[in-house]
């Protein structure tokens, strides 16, 4: 009778500790959720010149939650890439998709990176992207990129939202 009453005494709390888990598991989930709800992002105004400069874009805050995990967004780009010499002379342009790491400066910019160069009207926390604030947004390529070509960005947010824009390389 004493050893059934102890072993159902450590199995109740092995039970409660089960449970606290998975409360604590519902509630991270639903904060997660509550976030990528309150989130919300726009590109704008994307271009790109054929050659080694970066491409630029906006992004917009059009969420209700403060944007600043920059290491955690995603940048995917896109491109017709001009090739060797000998792949333009074969007339040979191929199709290039990068995923682009974060730099917190814009200079120098590096291939394979994108950085913020500025936050307009970044008042409320300077650096962070503010809900109604735009971001002006420098894009690397690691090669060049061909005139009259496709340039397409993914943006993407830690929480998952995203947002894609596409242009003519001039």
């Amino acid at each position: 009778m004493t050893f059934s009453i102890i072993y159902a005494m450590m199995s109740f709390s092995s039970v409660v500790n089960s449970a606290t888990e998975m409360g604590t598991s519902d509630s991270q989930m639903g904060n997660s959720l509550f976030q990528r709800l309150q989130t919300n992002i726009s590109m704008s105004t994307l271009q790109d010149q054929s050659g080694t400069s970066p491409a630029t874009f906006q992004i917009t805050n059009t969420g209700n939650t403060v944007l600043w995990n920059y290491n955690d967004f995603d940048v995917l780009i896109t491109y017709q890439e001009n090739g060797t010499l000998l792949q333009q002379l074969a007339g040979i342009h191929p199709i290039v998709t990068e995923k682009l790491g974060y730099s917190s400066s814009c200079t120098p910019l590096l291939p394979d990176n994108w950085c913020i160069s500025q936050i307009q009207n970044d008042n409320i926390h300077p650096g962070l992207l503010d809900p109604k604030e735009i971001a002006d947004i420098e894009a690397q390529p690691a090669n060049v990129t061909k005139s009259g070509g496709t340039f397409s960005v993914v943006f993407s947010t830690d929480n998952g939202v995203t947002s894609s824009q596409s242009v003519i390389i001039s």
